[in-house]
């Protein structure tokens, strides 16, 4: 399968007001907004937004952007990933998916909210990764240890 990433947006701004409620920021927080589209065989199938709080994260190279903003902040920041709070949801598609996405007749996509934090708990990341139906797929390890 070949893929390809496709950077369309990697700029600083302020956070928008609904996502500052979300995460209990202030509305003048400023971010790192990347916003990716994820190419499949010629096909855009997914379509990622990012934003990086600036506080923590104070520039995001195009090239790092375009390779792995996790191995950027990992090793040349030196910052710890730890964990993620995700949601997924199936949601009407919006004039932005049907633009930046190759969704044909599709209604609806698959978006996985994600609140990203670092080792010491400190929120530095939510990410949207929107996803076409017929191209999602999830699979969980579950485990469950027996209370004796």
């Amino acid at each position: 399968m070949k893929s390809e990433t496709i950077v369309t947006k990697n700029e600083v701004q302020t956070i928008p007001e609904k996502l500052a409620e979300r995460l209990k920021l202030p509305k003048d927080t400023k971010v790192i907004y990347i916003e990716r589209q994820r190419r499949f065989n010629g096909e855009v199938v997914i379509l990622d937004k990012d934003y990086l709080l600036l506080s923590i994260i104070s520039e995001m190279p195009q090239a790092a952007a375009q390779d792995s903003i996790y191995n950027y902040i990992e090793h040349t920041l030196g910052l710890a990933i730890s964990y993620a709070q995700k949601e997924i949801t199936v949601d009407p598609i919006t004039p932005e998916d049907q633009a930046l996405m190759d969704l044909g007749d599709d209604t609806h996509i698959v978006v996985v909210r994600s609140d990203v934090y670092l080792e010491d708990t400190t929120l530095f990341q939510y990410t949207e990764s929107r996803h076409r139906l017929d191209r999602f797929r999830f699979v969980e390890f579950a485990r469950r240890k027996s209370p004796v």
